[in-house]
């Protein structure tokens, strides 16, 4: 008997009141929480309810039947992670199988043995548990990455292993214009909470618009499209810069003024570090070009590379600033502005 069984619901939903009885008993001697449903309607009613970590579930039951009942389940949302174990007299591999396809989890024959119940319930319940420790951990990780770095991770679409390719990305930088001046007047705790405000907008937006998050660095935000997911340069390069124009009016309702720089061009993106511990980022020059041209933005204002312009000018509205020198680039840059419309 363990004190963590008692923190287990389980539904038993039969329509015999005899089986009810017999696994109450049998369910009771670990100590686990008991509901019960006398048939399939009235389980789906008290499932929300309850909200079961197991469910024990008879087949032949009238107006709705095991089956049908386990099917609505794991067409809910709300219901379809829950285990469900059947309890029948049915043995015929076709009803074993039907069970299976319908999601059950597992499945005991009448009459039952009390030791082996046990047993598969302890397991699943188990194995349920093992799961929200998973995912409460996968949870906590996705924190840490970028949405699509994070997904073409667990879905297996890419390997974390140090590796590099050459792709054609549009890279941001932006900066909150005055920073140091605003933060002196704040302590350190509302300091953290306004910047903290500040910097979750900016990743709402940027992930609304499918953005990739590379990094926070102190006020200064680094994000770029083309990978893991693109829409095609020209595309990738109109999402960004509408990204900032939204950027832009959210910093203003804050009473701030952001300089953002854009650029856009082949870049080494993929996992940069040791076997240990590794970064997944991009480098190259597009990277330090748009370090530059936020730099060298008015405030409240969107400086984008001759590049990035061919690729929005005929969705975006621009006009020329000319030709600059920017720090490590030894030729002039022809950039533009962002019009607002």
């Amino acid at each position: 008997m363990s004190e963590q069984n008692k923190d287990f619901r389980i539904l038993v939903v039969d329509d015999t009141l005899k089986n009810i009885q017999v696994l109450g008993t049998i369910l009771r001697q670990e100590d686990y929480q008991i509901n019960v449903a006398q048939n399939g309607l009235q389980a789906l009613e008290s499932v929300d309810n309850v909200e079961p970590d197991l469910i024990l579930l008879d087949v032949m039951m009238p107006e709705l039947d095991g089956f049908e009942t386990c099917k609505q389940l794991k067409e809910n949302p709300n219901t379809r992670d829950i285990p469900v174990i059947f309890l029948t007299a049915k043995v015929e591999t076709e009803d074993i199988v039907k069970g299976f396809e319908l999601g059950a989890v597992d499945y005991v024959t009448k009459p039952f043995n009390p030791a082996e119940l046990l047993s598969r319930v302890q397991t699943h319940l188990a194995l349920k548990s093992a799961r929200e420790k998973l995912a409460g951990l996968a949870n906590q990780l996705s924190r840490y990455l970028s949405p699509q770095v994070y997904d073409s991770i667990f879905k297996g679409e890419k390997e974390v292993k140090i590796e590099s390719y050459r792709r054609n990305l549009t890279v941001f930088f932006s900066d909150i214009v005055a920073f140091t001046p605003k933060t002196e007047s704040m302590d350190n705790q509302e300091l953290t909470q306004w910047l903290n405000g500040y910097l979750n907008g900016m990743a709402e937006i940027a992930l609304r618009h499918g953005g990739t998050l590379d990094k926070f660095i102190g006020d200064a935000i680094m994000i770029f499209f083309g990978d893991p997911m693109t829409l095609g340069p020209k595309e990738d390069a109109v999402r960004c810069v509408e990204m900032s124009l939204e950027m832009q009016e959210r910093a203003k309702s804050m009473g701030i003024e952001i300089r953002i720089g854009i650029s856009s061009g082949d870049c080494t993106v993929g996992n940069f570090g040791s076997d240990d511990r590794m970064d997944y980022t991009i480098i190259g020059k597009q990277v330090n070009l748009a370090a530059r041209l936020e730099s060298s933005a008015e405030p409240g204002r969107i400086l984008i590379s001759d590049e990035t312009f061919q690729h929005i000018q005929s969705k975006i509205a621009c006009e020329p600033r000319g030709p600059i020198r920017v720090k490590g680039i030894d030729r002039e840059i022809s950039t533009y502005w962002v019009t607002p419309s």
